[in-house]
Formats: C-alpha cells, sequence, structure tokens
C-alpha cells in the first residue's frame, strides 16, 4: 500500500480529547442516545449549552498523552468539532474556544455547524482523528484518511504508522 505524505492532521474534540458524554451522564442521569429513544435529547441539550457545559468538559482518559504526540508530530494538527446546527454554531465555538485555551491546546480550531460537513476537510494527504463512524466513512468517501477513535494506544499506534513516510 502506497501511504501519501500526510499534510494535515484533523482532532476531533467531544469523544475524543472532551469527555461530552460522562458530563452529560453527570447531569442528566442517563446517555445522550437513551436521551434521544426517551425524545428528551433536544431540550436537555438546549440546557446543556445555556449552562455554558462545553467549556468545562473533562479531559477524556490519555487525551493530553494524544495531544502532546500530535505537538511534536511533523505535520500541523487542526482541530475540527461540530456545533451542532447553524443556529447553535457561535455559542458552541466560543464555549469550545474556552476549552481549548483551559487546557492549553493552541491547535487552529476549525468549527462546522454539523457533523455531516467535515468531509469537506478531506484530502488524500489529510488524516482525521474521529470517535463518530459516519464522520470517518463520510471523510474516507471523500478521499482522505481516518482513524476511528477508540483508545489513545490504538489511535497513536494508527497515527504513528500514516506518518512513518511523512
Amino acid at each position: 500500500m502506497h501511504k501519501p505524505k500526510i499534510s494535515c492532521i484533523y482532532l476531533d474534540m467531544d469523544g475524543v480529547i472532551a469527555d461530552f458524554t460522562k458530563r452529560y451522564k453527570e447531569l442528566y442521569n442517563m446517555e445522550p442516545r437513551e436521551a434521544e429513544k426517551h425524545k428528551q435529547f433536544d431540550k436537555l441539550f438546549t440546557e446543556f449549552i445555556a449552562t455554558g457545559q462545553f467549556a468545562t468538559l473533562d479531559l477524556m482518559d490519555g487525551a493530553m498523552d494524544g495531544v502532546e504526540f500530535l505537538r511534536k508530530a511533523p505535520v500541523p494538527t487542526q482541530i475540527l468539532s461540530s456545533t451542532a446546527n447553524e443556529a447553535r454554531y457561535d455559542t458552541i465555538s466560543k464555549q469550545k474556544m474556552i476549552w481549548l485555551q483551559t487546557h492549553g491546546i493552541t491547535f487552529t480550531p476549525n468549527f462546522v455547524p454539523g457533523k455531516r460537513h467535515k468531509y469537506k476537510f478531506a484530502t488524500p494527504d489529510s488524516i482525521i482523528i474521529d470517535d463518530t463512524e459516519s464522520v470517518i466513512n463520510d471523510w474516507r468517501e471523500a478521499g482522505g484518511l481516518a482513524i476511528f477513535h477508540r483508545n489513545v494506544p490504538d489511535t497513536l499506534a494508527q497515527l504513528k504508522f500514516l506518518l512513518e513516510s511523512a
């Protein structure tokens, strides 16, 4: 397999470095998917945003190990994160900027009004690290390289392999 020289790595926030699900469960005693099943997600998500939760999420386990690796990587890393939709874009992106600043993460931020827009950043020499299967599939269909994030050790192993030619 011929590996292209990588020019950029895109890093998702929620579920990769910021722990959205943990905070959601702490506040509402249920997983986001469970809230969707019970048709409660939108109401609770609106409250989640109104109370500024995206600005104060906990780090995911091992997140800073991954960030440190990316800081030393031979190619630039950028943040690529969703704000759910256009109506919530300004509020969520401001909260996410505060979160990045709080944790000293200075990668260039890119926010899109829904995960369905992430594929627009895909190129044959770019990688996305994301925990959402639909984003991974869309990215690959658009010609980019993708790492389906489940945990930091596995993600870093895949990333090291892809960067060997960088």
